[in-house]
């Protein structure tokens, strides 16, 4: 079942971690296609795929790299790995991009354009799939290098309902990234600058603790006034 279609999110590799991956998202209902060389282990597995090296640059883009919210790279050659996330960075400048990795190359990776880096286990397969979905049950999950994945309530009443992404800037001004949004029991993955936050919806933040913090730290300045902010800057200098 070739799939040439562009779809919003992507999985490079079908192996050991990419089948782990792909069971948690298939358990979400998220759509997703596959890329991987073995069309053997694609068949009949009841999800779009394509066909072909996944760091090639005309598969990726056969995938739907190139307008994909969230692409997941996990190839079993650190190498090859490495190339795919520089080919997908550059197809798409926005996207969320996760890598796995076997031997201790994160940085090499994060310098290709990754947003996040994950060591190689079945159980980081699981976790990068809750990660891209933010199908979790619980409010924070420990990721690789002391990244965090949190669920955040948005109340009424809150600053942030009514914002759009691209408004907020919460990756200049405190570091996370908006990966998901649930609203009434239905997941969204689609995350662009235009995504307006509501009332009563969860927020999947990912971001360090000390990022995460900031951000619990923005929602509150917002909620103040200009004159209570001044002041309790007023405040900090004489402390």
């Amino acid at each position: 079942m070739a799939m040439e279609n562009e779809e919003r999110l992507v999985v490079v590799g079908y192996g050991d971690v990419g089948k782990s991956i792909v069971d948690e998202l298939k358990r979400a209902r998220a759509e997703f296609v596959v890329v991987d060389r073995n069309e053997d282990a694609l068949l009949d597995k009841g999800f779009d795929y394509v066909v072909g090296d996944g760091s090639d640059e005309e598969i990726l883009k056969r995938a739907g790299v190139a307008s994909a919210s969230t692409i997941i790279i996990a190839l079993n050659v650190d190498t090859d790995a490495i190339f795919a996330t520089l080919v997908a960075r550059t197809l798409n400048p926005d996207a969320i991009i996760l890598t796995r990795a076997n031997a201790p190359i994160c940085d090499k990776i994060y310098r290709a354009g990754a947003d996040y880096v994950a060591s190689v286990s079945i159980v980081v397969g699981q976790m990068v799939a809750k990660l891209a979905i933010s199908e979790h049950e619980e409010n924070v999950v420990m990721l690789y290098e002391g990244i965090e994945i949190e669920k955040y309530h948005v109340r009424k009443g809150s600053p942030l309902a009514g914002k759009t992404l691209a408004g907020l800037d919460l990756r200049s001004k405190v570091g996370c990234t908006v990966i998901g949004i649930e609203k009434e029991g239905r997941t969204v993955t689609d995350i662009h600058g235009k995504t307006i936050i509501e009332e009563d919806s969860i927020l999947a933040i990912v971001g360090s603790k000390e990022q995460i913090r900031k951000f619990e730290e923005y929602e509150d300045i917002l909620s103040k006034s200009t004159e209570m902010v001044m002041i309790d800057k007023i405040v900090e200098i004489f402390r």
